[in-house]
């Protein structure tokens, strides 16, 4: 019996492998520090793999998709890539007629914009990355259950059921908050046990005149707050540790998208209401509006341009509860702000990326450019094409704002460059 079922076995892996579609992406690369008027630091150099296979089954009633991240860094905190993330995508889809039905682990994106889209909070995020369009390490894919209904030509209707959603990447241990005796801890979790469940629906509308999203998202928010309850107020110091606490967003959103001559104009606007609508918890985020507006066209000669300006508005901002209104709490609110990325109640700011090929698409040459008050963001990127599969990249991310020094950091301000050799099939 043994032997027939391995032989069983053998046989159907092969089978499943004959019929699919192998790829395959590795590359090299070194990032290193750069700081005006100092030498620079080395940051990382990785040996990446990604290996990807996609196959159809049973004379095309299910399609499978598995890929994963195989890294290593010689240089850097982490020497290997975490098990819990070596898997990137795994899932099976079932197409059904009138309906499609998706099973497993995969990556999804709501919205028309490409940069900071308020409609998608689907997938966890990296806060922590050297290049802000890394394509790698920016997002994770989660657990889910995928059903799409197709009604007509021009309309589709989903939904997405998670029942254990993945945080974002966030540092693991304890830490000391300087000016205060309170340790945050940042227990490790591959996976949101103590909060599961999120559930996003969405109306999809294609015409020639226009597209239509409309998005409702009941969701556990990847990034963490922080329950304060277990603190203590001495008369000269707060003391004790708080615990993460991740919290039940509702997101209502819709995004459009239409062509005005030459130009593809994009809105996507949202309101997200968190576990803390009053603002009264500075362990929790508040909630808060956003929208993205996005133009893109072509312009010199074939030069692919988009800009996008955001606006967020934070509700409720500064209305701290009276529990809170000591000083010995204003050091953790400031830093809590900066972690949730709401140090302000207003907030805009504005991206522009510009790319052109060049000798028959060998060459091509980038640049990406972010302005937030004062400080700006400049990321020029080049790539030669040495053969059909073989890519020499290199480029620089420089910001003329001065990194913070809170202890809850989440982003990487210094500037950089990198270097980087892919190979792809």
């Amino acid at each position: 019996m043994k032997k027939f079922l391995s032989a069983l076995l053998l046989t159907a892996t092969l089978s499943i492998l004959s019929a699919g579609e192998f790829r395959f992406l590795s590359y090299i690369d070194y990032y290193g520090r750069i700081e005006n008027g100092e030498d620079y630091d080395n940051l990382r150099n990785r040996y990446y793999a990604q290996p990807e296979f996609q196959a159809s089954l049973f004379n095309y009633a299910v399609d499978f998709t598995a890929s994963a991240n195989v890294w290593y860094e010689p240089i850097g905190e982490e020497g290997f890539v975490d098990p819990s993330n070596i898997l990137r995508e795994a899932f099976f889809s079932f197409p059904l007629g009138d309906f499609d039905l998706s099973l497993g682990q995969k990556y999804e994106t709501f919205g028309f914009a490409d940069v900071f889209s308020p409609l998608n909070v689907i997938n966890g995020s990296n806060p922590v990355l050297f290049s802000l369009d890394d394509p790698y390490d920016a997002k994770r894919a989660d657990l889910m259950l995928q059903i799409q209904y197709y009604p007509n030509f021009d309309d589709t209707l989903e939904l997405i059921y998670i029942p254990f959603p993945r945080p974002n990447y966030e540092p693991r241990g304890c830490i000391e908050m300087s000016d205060s005796s309170v340790a945050l801890d940042f227990e490790d979790q591959p996976f949101l046990t103590a909060n599961p469940h999120s559930l996003f629906l969405r109306y999809y509308h294609f015409s020639p005149s226009y597209d239509l999203q409309l998005v409702y998202g009941w969701y556990t928010d990847q990034a963490p707050g922080f329950d304060l309850s277990d603190l203590e107020e001495t008369t000269t110091d707060l003391i004790g540790t708080a615990d993460l606490d991740y919290s039940r967003n509702n997101l209502f959103g819709a995004g459009i998208s239409a062509t005005v001559g030459n130009t593809v104009i994009s809105e996507d606007l949202a309101f997200t209401m968190t576990d803390d609508p009053d603002g009264k918890d500075p362990g929790v985020k508040n909630s808060f509006i956003t929208a993205d507006t996005q133009f893109t066209r072509t312009i010199l000669n074939g030069t692919f341009a988009q800009v996008n300006i955001i606006y967020q508005y934070i509700l409720n901002y500064d209305e701290t509860d009276e529990v809170y209104d000591s000083a010995l709490y204003d050091t953790l609110k400031d830093e809590f702000s900066d972690y949730f990325i709401q140090p302000r109640e207003h907030i805009a700011f504005a991206i522009v990326h510009l790319h052109k090929s060049f000798l028959r698409e060998k060459l091509y040459l980038g640049m990406n450019a972010g302005y937030l008050h004062p400080n700006i963001y400049f990321a020029p990127r080049v790539s030669y094409a040495l053969s059909d599969r073989l890519k020499l990249e290199t480029g620089a991310d420089i910001n003329t704002g001065e990194p913070s020094d809170n202890s809850l950091v989440r982003s990487y301000d210094y500037d950089n460059f990198y270097i980087r050799m892919k190979y792809e099939y």
